[in-house]
């Protein structure tokens, strides 16, 4: 392993609130999580409980933010995954298919993926934040690649590549562009653009391939030079969503409008999470539940596929209020695996709000999408399935 640390000459600052701003998101293989997620949430493949996925997101805060190198973050992370039984080739079921594999768990050359994949994407992220507030300074961008003959050839034409800001261009080529990128984008004034003799350029574009994603089916053209799941602008990945759309029995959002009335509970929804304008509801912000988990809330979750007002299947909006409350303070928090036929196996965080006078609970589901419903009596204790990860009396 190599010495390899942060990008030298950048105050971590930026990088370190994106990355601790992530959620949490679970996926048996990276194909799994969709490339927007990355930006949006945590993920590595095959970290399947809790703990091991918070081990590492521990490890990788602490190397952002102290500017570890990759000998030291392996040299500490390591040993906690070997005593948690995740490292070498161990067999795990794939709950997508139910089948037994043989699998790679923690190595040494996964240890250095993770490493540089969120080392790359954090300080990518945090210097796009830095790129939108000093835009009108800095108008432009300009494509730099490390030209030391181990860069991909695409990389090397686009090197140069001058473009504004807001080219959609950089939508799909913000670096980095695929596993082990190395290219950074560069702010460029007007001045400098004269002084130098920089010009807006076209540029080079390469032919597309076809990708199908083996585990959703799912047939991407992607540019080359730029790897599967990496042709996605991960400092706007976050700014397009963090949170989960309403759900209505096949992880999709439903279609129904709701009255004005309506609207009034999901406005008092938002208020109990502190949001009480539009424009923080728009902005969202991160709750930290009980059992120190990030939940973002903000107004998509309430909107459907074409951004109109809904709720999902099952929930009454006079409910609302008790869903908040469930998530805010909960009897019981849980994971459990959820599955439907149009996506793959979810793991999901499940909380069972307070009992009502009646004995019935609010139960609030978050995964990629949410969920909630009042629980008879009789049913709660088929609602407490799964790990128990948190509980008010103990």
């Amino acid at each position: 392993m190599t010495g390899e640390s942060i990008p030298v000459g950048l105050t971590p600052a930026e990088a370190i609130a994106w990355f601790r701003a992530k959620g949490f998101v679970f996926g048996f293989s990276w194909q799994d999580v969709e490339r927007e997620e990355h930006g949006r949430g945590f993920t590595v493949a095959k970290a399947m409980t809790r703990d091991i996925l918070e081990t590492i997101r521990e490890a990788v805060d602490r190397a952002i933010a102290e500017g570890e190198t990759l000998q030291m973050f392996a040299k500490e992370l390591r040993p906690r995954l070997e005593a948690a039984g995740w490292w070498g080739r161990k067999e795990m079921v794939d709950p997508a298919t139910g089948e037994t594999e043989l699998v790679q768990l923690g190595s040494p050359r996964r240890l250095k993926t993770i490493f540089q994949t969120n080392m790359r994407t954090s300080y990518a992220a945090g210097r796009w934040e830095r790129i939108e507030r000093s835009k009108r300074a800095f108008p432009f961008l300009e494509y730099v690649s490390v030209m030391d003959g181990r860069e991909r050839p695409q990389h090397h034409a686009w090197h140069g590549t001058i473009l504004p800001v807001d080219d959609p261009w950089w939508d799909t080529h913000y670096p980095p562009n695929g596993w082990g990128c190395r290219c950074l984008p560069k702010p460029v004034s007007r001045g400098q653009a004269e002084r130098r003799g920089l010009k807006v350029t076209k540029p080079q574009v390469f032919l597309k391939r076809q990708w199908i994603n083996k585990r959703t089916g799912e047939i991407q053209m992607i540019e080359r030079g730029i790897d599967p799941g990496w042709d996605y602008h991960v400092g706007k990945a976050r700014q397009s969503g963090l949170t989960p759309g309403p759900y209505n029995g096949e992880g999709l959002a439903t279609m129904s409008a709701i009255s004005a009335v309506d609207e009034g509970a999901v406005s008092g929804f938002f208020a109990a999470f502190g949001l009480k304008t539009r424009a923080a509801i728009v902005a969202g912000d991160q709750f930290v539940d009980a059992g120190g988990w990030p939940v973002a809330i903000d107004g998509s979750w309430f909107r459907d596929g074409r951004g109109r007002l809904a709720l999902p299947s099952g929930l009454a909006a006079a409910d609302l209020d008790d869903a908040a409350a469930a998530i805010m303070s909960p009897a019981e928090i849980r994971w459990h695996w959820v599955a439907t036929d149009s996506a793959p196996p979810q793991l999901v965080r499940r909380y069972i709000g307070q009992p009502a006078p009646d004995g019935s609970a609010i139960v609030v589901d978050i995964a990629r999408w949410w969920r909630a419903a009042r629980i008879a009596p009789d049913r709660l204790a088929t609602a407490r399935r799964g790990n128990l990860a948190w509980a008010a009396d103990s």
